[in-house]
């Protein structure tokens, strides 16, 4: 500056990376050549948690294994020169296979009543549609 020279720190901030979670072949540096990045790996897997099913103050005996899934899908923004516009594909970790299941709960004053629920049997990456604006950020906002 003014025909000196001056030393510029700037520090560049990458996200997590971990080779394991990547697609084989698609590991690249991204424009600041800086941070690795590639395209992350589908999983999406069943989870189960021990839980006691309340329902109108009425609780189960003991707890039971409820499942859900959890996971990461794969979703992409592309330009289409065809459509002229950018084209959306985006997938979710969901429930492929459910069943019903029923448990008795005992009421506070010692009734029963036979409760059902939905059961997660497997899991898999399905289609969804991208819905704009639902970025996991503008999600965090909107529960807040």
């Amino acid at each position: 500056m003014n025909g000196l020279l001056v030393t510029k720190e700037t520090k560049t901030t990458c996200s997590p990376f971990n080779p394991l979670d990547c697609e084989p072949g698609t590991e690249t540096t991204d424009t600041t050549g800086c941070c690795k990045t590639c395209t992350r790996k589908s999983v999406c897997e069943m989870k189960s948690k021990l839980t006691v099913i309340e329902v109108n103050g009425c609780k189960s005996a003991q707890s039971l294994n409820i499942t859900s899934c959890v996971g990461l899908c794969g979703s992409s923004s592309i330009y289409s020169a065809a459509a002229n516009k950018m084209t959306h594909q985006c997938e979710c970790c969901q429930e492929a296979i459910v069943s019903k299941k029923s448990v008795e709960l005992t009421c506070a004053d010692g009734s029963k009543v036979n409760h059902s629920y939905t059961a997660v049997d497997t899991c898999s990456c399905r289609k969804a549609d991208c819905v704009p604006g639902t970025t996991s950020e503008a999600l965090r906002r909107r529960r807040r």
